[in-house]
């Protein structure tokens, strides 16, 4: 872990798993641990539980940018921060992606962009294939425009580096090659970059094998002013996803206000 300054910025994302009304109550009461400036959630649905998490959010100030709508069985994604802008990415971006690939603006010292992922997941049919196959496509591409900028990207990749540790033979090459092309673009792994010798693992498969299927990258420019990168297990031990959560830590200034917390759930602070 690299020394801070005076100042850091905090930006953190978690699978919420398309929460119940429950379980959305549970996270806004974990979520403030995270001590995060800028929060991503990924596996957002069009559900009462999402509703009530986003709905936080907004009715405390925060700037939500997350798609308006989309069909109930689709999963999507989230960027909340106290002060912000949504950022267009692409006119190009088919319907079925536009929900799983946002980003906003968050200013720290200069303007970071910042862009939240849900990358869908696939079993072996053919038709799922595909999907994730033009999705990944559609991202590595805008990837290839986001080598001059400051940037962040957050989010729930649902693939794995060709040197993950265990081995899985059920990923494909181009799901590989889609890492390798975010770092050819100039991404960097956050956490690979501060800690090569070290695998981390973020979900755990039914029969105990771990897999890091969530990332943290920052572009080239960003690389200096990276302090830390963690995988927090809580919110997997609590039963709030079945995700760890990550949390980068950059030092640089961001204007940073706490809103009111929510009374009913005793918290002192905001999540963001």
């Amino acid at each position: 872990m690299m020394q801070t300054g005076e100042w850091a910025v905090r930006f953190a994302t978690l699978n919420v798993c398309g929460p119940s009304a429950a379980r959305a109550n549970r996270l806004l009461e974990f979520l403030p641990s995270l001590e995060a400036d800028v929060l991503v959630l990924t596996e957002t649905r069009q559900n009462p539980g999402t509703a009530q998490l986003l709905g936080h959010y907004r009715d405390s100030g925060y700037a939500v940018v997350a798609a308006q709508s989309m069909d109930a069985s689709e999963r999507g994604v989230a960027v909340i921060q106290r002060a912000g802008r949504p950022v267009p990415l692409a006119r190009e971006l088919t319907s079925e992606v536009r929900h799983r690939l946002v980003a906003s603006e968050v200013w720290a010292s200069q303007a970071i962009t910042v862009v939240g992922a849900y990358v869908p997941s696939r079993d072996a049919s053919p038709a799922k294939i595909a999907r994730k196959q033009r999705f990944l496509s559609q991202m590595t591409a805008l990837a290839r425009h986001w080598t001059e900028e400051r940037l962040v990207f957050l989010g729930d990749l649902n693939i794995v580096s060709r040197q993950h540790v265990p081995r899985f033979s059920t990923f494909r090459s181009w799901e590989y090659d889609a890492l390798d092309a975010l770092e050819r673009h100039g991404l960097v792994d956050a956490y690979a970059f501060l800690y090569p010798n070290e695998q981390v693992h973020s979900w755990i498969g039914r029969k105990g094998a771990g897999y890091r299927y969530d990332y943290a990258f920052v572009s080239a420019g960003l690389v200096p002013y990276l302090v830390d990168c963690e995988y927090i297990h809580e919110p997997r031990e609590l039963g709030l996803s079945d995700h760890a959560a990550v949390v980068l830590t950059l030092d640089l200034p961001v204007a940073q206000v706490s809103p009111p917390a929510r009374s009913q759930h005793g918290t002192d602070r905001a999540a963001v």
